[in-house]
């Protein structure tokens, strides 16, 4: 029998945004991910990038329009669960697991509020490409930049939050409540609960700071004999969710649908 596909890596596909599996601060424009049998977060751009131009300052944080408060689909429970424990997790819950305040629900809607998207201009990028070299005598460099089998991305757009609502759905996707007391006694006092509707059934959850939960990416090649930028489209196999491990790769992300040619 196939396997399920996850929607857990996905949902954010249809907003033009990829997955972080593990909500956190941290993750920022021009950081490098890198994919090989994994996809891992490697660290900041200017780490291994040397140019005469200095590192563009990304933009002040602005409202995120096409995704703030826009639902996802309906997601079976299980799934959504995932989600919404890393999210808790995120925010400061001491226990983010609240499976059985949900055991009347079968399925569950997101959507993401006070979002906020802090990007880094692709053409701005593409200056401090131009104006630079890459360090390969860094084996991780090396391995995500210049193998043929790896891939490196430059970040070059993040979702952040501070908030996310759920809500609870049956089988026929009707809503159903939830136990608020219980998820208030689960969580501590680091997440705010605010239930919303007569039957409990929408529930938004707060923490203090907002957290990277999604990104966009362009690719970086190396062709010809000089550096390029192409537009990479948001797919579950860009989700990631660690900042451990190690390299294989020859692009790197930086924008969104555009190609700078250095």
């Amino acid at each position: 029998m196939p396997k399920k596909k996850d929607p857990s890596v996905t949902f954010l596909n249809k907003f033009g945004y990829n997955v972080v599996k593990l909500p956190r601060v941290g993750i920022e424009p021009l950081d490098v991910i890198g994919v090989d049998q994994t996809t891992q977060w490697l660290g900041a751009l200017s780490s291994v990038w040397q140019s005469t131009v200095a590192v563009p300052t990304p933009s002040a944080p602005r409202l995120a329009g096409p995704v703030n408060g826009q639902k996802t689909d309906q997601l079976d429970l299980g799934f959504g669960l995932q989600i919404l424990s890393n999210a808790l997790a995120a925010f400061g819950a001491t226990a983010p697991s609240i499976d059985l305040a949900y055991k009347r629900a079968r399925k569950v809607q997101f959507s993401y509020t006070n979002v906020t998207s802090t990007v880094v201009s692709p053409l701005e990028a593409g200056n401090y490409l131009a104006s630079g070299t890459l360090n390969t005598s860094n084996p991780v460099v090396r391995h995500y930049f210049m193998e043929p089998d790896s891939q490196a991305f430059v970040i070059v757009d993040v979702l952040k939050s501070n908030s996310i609502t759920v809500t609870a759905l049956d089988e026929h996707g009707t809503e159903v409540g939830v136990d608020v007391p219980a998820i208030e006694g689960i969580l501590g006092a680091n997440v705010k609960v605010k239930p919303g509707g007569a039957s409990n059934s929408t529930i938004t959850y707060s923490g203090a700071e907002p957290v990277t939960f999604g990104f966009a990416v362009d690719e970086i090649m190396f062709e010809n004999g000089k550096w390029s930028l192409a537009g990479a489209a948001p797919s579950g196999g860009l989700a990631f969710a660690t900042a451990s491990g190690a390299a294989t790769t020859s692009p790197i992300i930086l924008g969104t649908a555009c190609r700078v040619v250095i």
